[in-house]
């Protein structure tokens, strides 16, 4: 619906909504990836068991709720011009928030040591891929919400 305040409220819903979604998705990721890099299992049990669940609640979650919720709130502005904007404007507003966010604030706030969790989430290219991935989850959930309107 157009012109109203509720596409607002559906975009900063999307936003929050797709924030577990992203998170979970980042856990797998990980996982997969630490068990190709290792080729242990062992190894790929115990970083999937406490490291990487750590690592995630402590240095992924805040950064990640700011930026859904900026990327929603874009949405969901984006949506009261017209529904066939938000997929773009969730692609672009998430790749831009996530590397103002996770490329230029949270290096200030956590500093990255070389190799660890923070240095590769403020690398810009996955800082970057980490924005799309949550704007284009954003705007498939407001778009599945405003149409049921």
């Amino acid at each position: 619906m157009p012109g109203s305040t509720r596409t607002i409220f559906l975009g900063l819903l999307a936003g929050l909504i797709s924030t577990p979604i992203l998170l979970l998705l980042s856990y797998l990721i990980g996982i997969v990836l630490t068990a190709i890099k290792t080729r242990e299992v062992l190894t790929t049990l115990l970083v999937a068991g406490s490291f990487l669940p750590l690592m995630i609640l402590l240095v992924l979650v805040a950064p990640t709720l700011i930026l859904s919720l900026l990327t929603g709130l874009a949405i969901g502005i984006a949506g009261r011009l017209s529904r066939n904007l938000a997929p773009v404007i969730g692609l672009i507003s998430g790749a831009v928030f996530g590397e103002v966010i996770l490329t230029g604030i949270l290096p200030m706030v956590v500093v990255p040591q070389p190799g660890d969790f923070t240095s590769i989430v403020s690398n810009p290219f996955v800082s970057g891929l980490y924005g799309i991935v949550l704007g284009v989850i954003a705007s498939m959930l407001f778009l599945r919400m405003s149409r049921r309107g």
